[in-house]
């Protein structure tokens, strides 16, 4: 906490913001991890959000992937998409499941190709989803 009692923000230029935008549905874009959450869910099975930003649109709000992990109560075909996506993943972001994972040093960063889907995030607002992952682009 400071001690401050004043504070100067008068060289912060606030009126020139932008609204965050999302690209069209279809649409291929370079991605960029900025994040990564690696968790358990209310119903106590593991899951992976991978957080993306637009490479080349400074405008495009950044949006998630949530992964739930293959677990014994999903069903053949919920497991084989699960394990469809993590493929995805790692292949579109040169991302090594194989051996455990230093998110700082083996994740965050990483640059990759996805076409682009639209859903909504947590304030139901519109907000880009992963539609597919594209690999040796």
């Amino acid at each position: 906490m400071s001690n401050t009692e004043f504070i100067d923000l008068s060289n912060v230029n606030i009126n020139d913001t932008f609204e965050p935008t999302v690209k069209p549905a279809g649409e291929e874009a370079k991605l960029r991890i900025v994040g990564f959450l690696s968790d358990v869910n209310k119903h106590g099975n593991r899951y992976i959000m991978p957080f993306f930003e637009v490479t080349d649109d400074p405008q495009c709000k950044e949006f998630s992937h949530y992964i739930e992990l293959p677990h014994d109560g999903m069903s053949p075909k919920e497991a084989n998409n699960a394990k469809l996506a993590m493929q995805g993943l790692s292949g579109a972001f040169d991302i090594d499941f194989s051996s455990q994972l230093d998110i700082k040093n083996d994740v965050i960063g990483k640059t990759g190709w996805a076409i682009l889907g639209i859903g909504k995030d947590v304030d139901k607002n519109p907000a880009n989803t992963i539609r597919k992952y594209v690999t040796g682009a």
